[in-house]
């Protein structure tokens, strides 16, 4: 439900902006992650990683930790958005597009304690039901605000209605009584892999910032609207797979003494990651032209040259993604740090000069480039865990292929008519693709998504 409002929460707001708009609500969003991402310094990951279950000092601690942490990026960041505003060029009333921003962080310091404890516990149905109020809220009001003609302050002030709900619902649900508790000595303990685990995700941040800095300092606010329509469409194949990430750590932490079934089920989630992923990367890439003529609008079509470039990723996301969660929880962050260090490095250097001379497609060439590093990193994970990765990502990779080009081909000859007729070839070709996988990988589906889905 929670992906499925942010496909169509996503579509509408494609077709009521334009691509400036769109990059602004890119770039709002960007750095409301990075700001709380600054402000978490990976102290609740560590508490979801701890074996045994933590003592009410250490949430307490890490809690005052983590909002005098806050408390700093909020006034700095309040201050610093008037000069955030003109770097863009946007008008002197957007300066509260930023500082909104800043209360929608403080409203998300409130949900870490009270999250961390439900995943320890894997109560993911609970934290589910808090994303998708969360999301309704969101959507909600972004595209009604964005209908009414609002503009960029309707993002962030959808941001803020989101943060908020997101507050009060974790701590009805996972109710915690607040407590301001200074112990350095405690928070330390978890600074030792929080440091490490959540300069993994500002890295990770900081090759993000490649789009909305870079790219919106030097092209401009339309630029970043082509890239992030790109980047959206394209990753629909995993955007589904992002919500299992929280899953990951813990299940995998859980296992993380015994070898053997830890392997296993690694094997397992890379083989459902990738049979969920390919069926609609591949489908998605056979239409993606009638998608974008008929559901998003022809605004949208010198973009697709630079989605060919971004779909490249799917190919490597549904692997890396749980990889990357197996290396934190057997206590490598800082062997993920590295790579992430790695990875960010190469977008720059990669990305600057190949921007400077093929514009967008620079970006995307870069992009691909970057993300084939991520074969390395598996590697890497091989030698800390033995388990299995082209056995368990082929199958469905192949049999989704032989589907779309089946699709291509009746493609040039039927064209789709309307939405009703994209919708129609989706669906025939993913329901052929879960016939398929059903009859010749019946049990071994079957159970890689009951692992994966709990």
């Amino acid at each position: 439900m929670n992906q499925g409002m942010a496909f169509a929460g996503g579509v509408l707001l494609a077709r009521l902006l334009s691509p400036a708009e769109f990059g602004l609500y890119a770039i709002v969003t960007f750095l409301l992650t990075f700001l709380i991402a600054f402000g978490d310094v990976g102290l609740a990951a560590s508490l979801v990683r701890q074996p045994d279950e933590p003592a009410e000092e250490d949430y307490r601690s890490i809690f005052t930790v983590q909002q005098t942490l806050v408390g700093c990026v909020i006034i700095l960041f309040w201050l610093c958005a008037p000069l955030i505003a003109g770097a863009y060029h946007l008008p002197g009333h957007d300066v509260w597009v930023f500082r909104l921003l800043a209360l929608s962080l403080l409203c998300t310091s409130f949900q870490v304690i009270p999250s961390a404890r439900l995943e320890r516990h894997l109560c993911f149905d609970k934290l589910a039901m808090i994303e998708v109020g969360m999301s309704f809220v969101f959507y909600g009001t972004a595209v009604l605000l964005a209908w009414k003609g609002v503009g960029g302050l309707s993002f962030a002030i959808a941001i803020l209605a989101r943060s908020l709900t997101g507050a009060v619902l974790v701590n009805c649900i996972s109710p915690w009584r607040l407590r301001w508790h200074w112990d350095w000595q405690r928070a330390r303990v978890h600074m030792k892999f929080g440091i490490f685990y959540q300069g993994v995700q500002l890295i990770g941040l900081a090759t993000s910032s490649f789009t909305p800095f870079f790219i919106g300092l030097l092209l401009g606010t339309a630029a970043v609207g082509y890239i992030n329509w790109a980047q959206m469409v394209s990753g629909y194949a995993v955007a589904g797979l992002m919500v299992l990430q929280r899953v990951y750590l813990p299940a995998f932490s859980r296992l993380q003494v015994e070898r053997e079934a830890l392997s296993q089920f690694v094997e397992q989630v890379i083989r459902a990651a990738n049979a969920l992923a390919a069926p609609v990367a591949i489908l998605t890439l056979v239409l993606i032209h009638p998608i974008t003529q008929v559901i998003f609008g022809p605004k949208w079509l010198p973009a697709i040259s630079l989605f060919y470039l971004l779909w490249g990723t799917n190919i490597f996301v549904p692997t890396a993604t749980p990889v990357f969660a197996l290396l934190n929880a057997l206590g490598h962050s800082r062997t993920v740090f590295s790579f992430m260090l790695a990875v960010m490095l190469g977008t720059w250097v990669l990305g600057v000069p190949l921007i400077l001379r093929l514009g967008l497609l620079g970006f995307g060439i870069a992009s691909l480039c970057v993300n084939a590093m991520n074969v390395i990193f598996c590697r890497i994970a091989q030698s800390h865990l033995k388990f299995r990765i082209l056995p368990m990502i082929l199958p469905g990779w192949i049999i989704a292929l032989m589907i779309g080009t089946s699709e291509f081909l009746f493609l040039r000859y039927r064209p789709p008519l309307g939405i009703s007729g994209v919708i129609g070839y989706a669906v025939l070709g993913a329901a052929t693709y879960a016939l398929v996988m059903f009859i010749l990988h019946r049990s071994d589906l079957h159970k890689a998504l009951r692992l994966v889905c709990g």
